[in-house]
């Protein structure tokens, strides 16, 4: 997978050094963290906020965040999960932004997603179980879309999820339960898996 280097355990080592060194003005290692997580900071806030330009301005914004701020990050700690914590705060500006311009010029909504032509059955049915998903997801509350996406799409542990959420991780499979529940109900879909 793109952005997750095969190699977990030595990962965390490597984003430490990588971040204390950044830290201390190492624009390279810097570099090489934004190489490393920012297809997946990418993936998420794509997911979050469902606009390729959104996700990549948000994008953008998590990495000015985490480096203003890479004196705060603890080594001892996952970098990626501190990441997607920055990423999912403002995944939430952005998101309130949108929401007081659209209130201020009574901006319509518009269809992002053109038609495509007809085609065979099959296809057309996976579109419309694919839109009923897409558009239930887009309706869970953010407390159950967020470790639901970090566990379904991320392939991020609970114990992760917990970290970058400040829950437990009974916390964080009770919100991922309710969440494919409440998108079952919502698009008439059954979870897999």
């Amino acid at each position: 997978m793109p952005g997750i280097d095969a190699n977990p355990g030595q990962n965390k080592i490597d984003d430490a050094r990588l971040a204390v060194r950044a830290a201390e003005g190492d624009d390279l290692a810097f570099n090489r963290i934004m190489q490393r997580h920012g297809p997946a900071i990418f993936r998420f806030l794509y997911r979050m906020l469902r606009d390729a330009g959104d996700a990549e301005d948000a994008a953008q914004e998590t990495f000015v965040a985490a480096h203003r701020n890479l004196f705060r990050y603890d080594p001892e700690r996952p970098l990626l999960a501190w990441l997607f914590r920055i990423a999912r705060n403002k995944a939430r500006d952005h998101v309130r932004r949108q929401v007081v311009r659209r209130w201020l010029t009574a901006e319509t909504g518009n269809d992002r997603y053109p038609a495509q032509d007809p085609s065979p059955e099959r296809v057309v049915e996976d579109r419309d179980d694919l839109a009923a998903l897409e558009s239930a997801i887009a309706r869970l509350p953010e407390g159950l879309r967020t470790p639901l996406l970090l566990s379904a799409v991320e392939d991020l542990p609970h114990s992760e999820i917990a970290e970058i959420m400040g829950l437990s991780v009974k916390g964080v499979e009770m919100r991922i339960y309710r969440a494919r529940k409440k998108i079952a109900a919502l698009s008439g879909l059954r979870p897999e898996g």
